[in-house]
């Protein structure tokens, strides 16, 4: 059975850098911590924007582990996103 751990949210918004690069860095973040990451992007930049390779998202397979074996489930995706949506940290204005 998993441990329950209290988990913490850090909500910002970033825009992307050259390559697709995201930059997060908080106080509250130290080496070895383990993170979930979930991009929303709110408005694309279409003037920079370069057509996806023939491959498109498939060049990214595999670029991330997580060691969670539901990690590509989308019903717990969405769910989570609606929670997440349904309540808002208290740190959001």
């Amino acid at each position: 059975m998993d441990a329950i751990l209290p988990c913490m949210s850090i909500r910002m918004t970033v825009t992307v850098r050259s390559g697709g690069l995201i930059e997060v860095r908080s106080p509250e973040l130290h080496e070895g911590d383990q993170a979930e990451v979930t991009v929303i992007v709110k408005q694309q930049n279409r003037e920079n924007a370069t057509p996806p390779a023939n491959d498109g998202w498939r060049r990214f397979a595999g670029a991330i582990n997580t060691n969670d074996v539901r990690a590509g489930d989308n019903d717990r995706i969405d769910a989570d996103l609606a929670g997440e949506h349904a309540n808002p940290s208290k740190a959001d204005p």
